[in-house]
């Protein structure tokens, strides 16, 4: 009969006691930048500043986490300038850029 008592008891407190369990997720409002069709050595700039080399940024693995709101977007390459644009990111979302081919 105590051993009876004893476990009931346990099972008891186990189930009166139990503490909320609680998960904090946290979302990274930033938005992600994919170079598409970069030629090598090409160079991805952000608002004027270059971040590195464009065809890092294919997507495949690395994007550019970019903040909300516009920037101007450049993929510059031996001195020229082979992309220039300005880009809205609203939050969250994926953008990709699309380097055009080079006429001849």
């Amino acid at each position: 009969m105590r051993l009876f008592v004893a476990i009931a008891l346990l099972g008891l407190g186990s189930i009166c006691c139990k503490v909320p369990n609680t998960t904090v997720q946290t979302v990274d409002g930033r938005s992600t930048l994919r170079v598409v069709g970069a030629p090598a050595g090409a160079i991805l700039c952000l608002d004027g500043k270059p971040v590195g080399n464009a065809v890092a940024f294919a997507g495949d693995p690395n994007v550019l986490s970019v903040e909300p709101g516009t920037h101007l977007i450049e993929i510059r390459s031996g001195g020229s300038t082979l992309l220039s644009q300005r880009v809205f990111f609203g939050g969250g979302e994926m953008r990709s850029i699309i380097v055009p081919r080079e006429v001849n």
